[in-house]
C-alpha cells in the first residue's frame, strides 16, 4: 500500500501509450518509433522499480551485473524519459564521469528527484537541471524547496515533507535513492538553494572496470 504511489507512474504512462498504440495505423513513422520508444522504457522503469521496492522490502539487492556506468547516459536517458512524462523542460549539465555500478539502478536513483522537482514545481518558469560533476549527481530547481527543520529527513522511508502531503506519494522515492547510493559506496545530500527551490542528489566513486573485465 505504501510502495503503490511509485509504481502508479510508470503504469499509468504504459496505459496511456498502449491507448495510443491502438491507433497505430495514424501515427507517422517517426511518432510510431517514439511510441515504441516510450513503451520500452516504461517497461524497463517498471521492471527496475520493482526490483528496488523487493530489495527495500527484503533488505536484498537486484541481481543487475556491474558495470561501467556513464553517469551522462544515465542523466540523458532520465531527462528525456521525464520530459515527455511531465511536459517540463529539463536540461542536461554533465561531465564524463564514471562510475561502477548497476546502470538501471542508478537510472531509478536519479529519476526519483527530477520526478520531485516535476510534481512540486509543475509550471515552473525554469527548467528543471541535472548537473554532473566528478561523480557527483544533483537535480536543481527553482520550486517551493524544503522545509530547513525537514531537510534532514527527506531520505527516511515514509517520510513526507510539509509540501509534500498533499500530493500523490508514499514517501519512498527518497528513501530508494539513499539506499541506493549506498550500495554503490556513495551518499545523499538536500539542500535549499540561494534564490529559491532545492539541489537534491547523490555522490557516487569514480571507478573504472577490473583490469581483467576489458
Amino acid at each position: 500500500q505504501d510502495a503503490s504511489p511509485e509504481l502508479r507512474t510508470p503504469l499509468t504512462s504504459l496505459h496511456t501509450n498502449v491507448q495510443v498504440l491502438g491507433n497505430a495505423d495514424r501515427l507517422s513513422p517517426p511518432a510510431r518509433d517514439r511510441l515504441i520508444d516510450d513503451l520500452q522504457g516504461e517497461t524497463r522503469e517498471l521492471t527496475g522499480l520493482v526490483n528496488e521496492l523487493v530489495g527495500l522490502a527484503t533488505g536484498d539487492h537486484e541481481d543487475e551485473d556491474m558495470v561501467s556506468v556513464s553517469l551522462r547516459n544515465v542523466a540523458d536517458r532520465v531527462a528525456k524519459r521525464t520530459s515527455r512524462r511531465t511536459g517540463r523542460d529539463i536540461v542536461v549539465d554533465a561531465d564524463d564521469s564514471v562510475v561502477w555500478g548497476r546502470p538501471g539502478s542508478l537510472e531509478r536513483a536519479l529519476a526519483n528527484p527530477v520526478e520531485n522537482s516535476a510534481k512540486f514545481d509543475p509550471d515552473g518558469a525554469y527548467p528543471i537541471e541535472i548537473r554532473v560533476r566528478e561523480g557527483v549527481v544533483e537535480v536543481l530547481d527553482r520550486g517551493p524547496g524544503v522545509d530547513p527543520e525537514e531537510l534532514g529527513r527527506v531520505f527516511e522511508r515514509f517520510y513526507r515533507a510539509t509540501e509534500a502531503r498533499g500530493l500523490p506519494g508514499s514517501g519512498l522515492g527518497l528513501s530508494m535513492v539513499s539506499e541506493i547510493a549506498r550500495a554503490h559506496g556513495g551518499d545523499v545530500f538536500a539542500r535549499n538553494r540561494e534564490g529559491g527551490g532545492s539541489a537534491i542528489g547523490f555522490w557516487l566513486p569514480l571507478s573504472t572496470p577490473p583490469a581483467d573485465d576489458a
